[in-house]
């Protein structure tokens, strides 16, 4: 089950990476063979630093992040919270908040991704489900810190009665949360939920779920693209940081993606969940 455990080989599929280290060792055959100029070594130095800088200008590049965003938002079809069909639960899968320490105080805060969280509220106030379940991961440095727990103070705040919200365990990933929500979700007796996160997180989000058993109803959030490819023009040619940080999110989805078709969430990890 390698693809499945925590994510610590995904930075090295990246092309951050990648693109790197090919310049790296490029240079390195480059220089070692600059005695012998247009060498095949040298050359095929020459042809690793070129592909590096290639893959590092696509991956920046706010055309090739636009055009992986908007292929994985078209594999979900698009769902207001009002249109949305009546489910057992409504389920927000975590990675909705942020912490940060001024001087000695710790504060959180919703994240940009929390849009989730917005969207699941918005649609428990319009009846579409009896329970809103939460989840998410923790702070390694402090383990009293949940999100659940944070979310479930939010959804307080919001009028949401306390006998209505459903706080999970704490997970590492996509695949830990759908298994730990999957013991929640049978103890309470529900089979169809309405499941609230990213756009670009869906497929795989709701593969897992819908491979513990589950019928899967897709609620989709925090579009990167707001829904339609961005116009294009010849600014989307200029290489940005934040395009980069897209392109390997949404990379890191289609590996998710590939992982959790590979290797289903089904019998084995029913096995394991508490």
């Amino acid at each position: 089950m390698f693809l499945t455990t925590p994510r610590w080989w995904l930075p090295f599929f990246m092309p951050s990476t990648i693109s790197i280290l090919l310049i790296v060792v490029g240079l390195i055959f480059m220089w070692r063979y600059r005695a012998s100029y247009l060498s095949r070594a040298w050359r095929v130095g020459a042809l690793l630093n070129a592909s590096g800088v290639v893959m590092l200008y696509l991956a920046c590049s706010p055309v090739v992040a636009t055009g992986l965003a908007a292929s994985l938002e078209r594999l979900v079809p698009p769902l207001r919270p009002t249109d949305a069909p009546k489910c057992d639960a409504i389920v927000v899968l975590g990675s909705s908040f942020r912490w940060h320490r001024d001087g000695l105080e710790q504060k959180y805060f919703l994240s940009t991704s929390a849009d989730r969280f917005r969207v699941a509220v918005a649609a428990y106030k319009l009846g579409k489900a009896p329970l809103l379940v939460l989840g998410g991961s923790g702070k390694a440095d402090e383990p009293a810190v949940n999100e659940g727990q944070f979310q479930k103070q939010m959804a307080l705040e919001l009028g949401i009665p306390e006998s209505a919200i459903v706080v999970g365990r704490q997970a590492r990933n996509t695949e830990s949360e759908a298994i730990q929500h999957a013991s929640t979700l049978r103890g309470l007796g529900a089979k169809k939920i309405l499941l609230a996160t990213s756009v670009f997180h869906l497929p795989r989000a709701a593969l897992q779920f819908r491979a513990l058993g589950f019928e899967v109803v897709e609620l989709p959030c925090n579009y990167l693209t707001a829904g339609i490819d961005e116009q294009f023009s010849m600014r989307m040619m200029l290489p940005r940081g934040t395009a980069l940080d897209q392109t390997e999110i949404c990379l890191k989805e289609y590996l998710g993606l590939l992982s959790a078709n590979l290797f289903p969430a089904k019998e084995v990890a029913l096995e394991r969940a508490p």
